[in-house]
């Protein structure tokens, strides 16, 4: 265990949230169906990335709405059973969660304290929490921004490279542990607006994320170069029909990339 830090990976699950009741077709969020799609995305993507981790020194805060039935919860544990660091916790709302997971980082007996998000649809490279770490700096409000990942759309099949992204929601937050001193936490403001003060820097380590684009997301969408490697689902720990690749959408895709390109060049 680090001496000067303590790490902690935050994946809310089903925690309700203002404003959001439905996905970007218009269905309900967190009913059974969402629950049951994001279990087997969570089985699929999410999971087998965390416990390929090169580092294992963190730990995985999972919380999970209060109301969740036992069926879905024991699903979940038995899911992350091999992962050491991973634990669920309940709370009825955001607010509670923010509450929860700041009280757990204000006891850390380090000096700093390092928190990264994670979607449970998404995954993570296996030297994200090597390379996190091995970023760590002792200054307060420093985020650590991974540029490059992969994006990977399940229902076209394209799987695509992203080389430099910006304030992505993969960042982490160092923040420094005092008596009195409030902390942020990662999941205390937006990605796309870093806390006032805070500073940043920029990591470019290759397939440092995966994200999946699916049908339930809020709104994202396939961007990026395209790629047609074979090699990348066993990067992060994936089973080899994870990341399906299909010629003819990727070829559309990248198609329909360059007209774009182009119409931009000439408007």
């Amino acid at each position: 265990m680090n001496v000067k830090f303590t790490h902690y990976l935050i994946t809310r699950f089903n925690v309700p949230v203002n404003n959001w009741e439905t996905d970007k077709n218009g269905r309900p969020v967190l009913d059974l169906p969402w629950m049951e799609n994001r279990l087997e995305l969570f089985a699929q993507y999410c999971v087998p990335t965390i416990a390929h981790q090169t580092e294992q020194a963190f730990k995985w805060i999972l919380y999970c709405d209060r109301q969740t039935s036992l069926h879905f919860l024991e699903k979940i544990k038995s899911l992350t059973a091999g992962i050491p660091q991973a634990q669920i916790e309940l709370v009825d709302h955001f607010d509670e969660l923010l509450i929860d997971l700041k009280k757990r980082m204000i006891a850390a007996s380090t000096p700093f304290v390092i928190s990264s998000r994670l979607d449970n649809d998404d995954g993570l490279g296996p030297n994200y929490i090597a390379e996190v770490q091995r970023h760590f700096t002792e200054k307060d409000k420093h985020i650590i921004n991974f540029t490059q990942g992969v994006l990977y759309d399940r229902s076209h099949c394209v799987l695509t490279e992203i080389r430099n992204s910006l304030r992505n929601h993969y960042g982490s937050l160092i923040e420094s542990v005092q008596d009195g001193k409030p902390l942020t936490t990662v999941m205390g403001y937006p990605h796309g607006i870093p806390p006032e003060g805070s500073t940043m820097v920029d990591v470019r380590e290759k397939f440092s994320w995966l994200k999946v684009i699916h049908d339930r997301n809020m709104a994202s969408k396939a961007n990026g170069i395209p790629t047609l490697r074979k090699d990348i689902h066993a990067i992060f720990n994936l089973e080899t029909n994870a990341l399906k690749i299909s010629w003819i959408h990727t070829l559309w895709f990248a198609l329909r990339k360059s007209l774009s390109k182009i119409k931009r060049i000439f408007t």
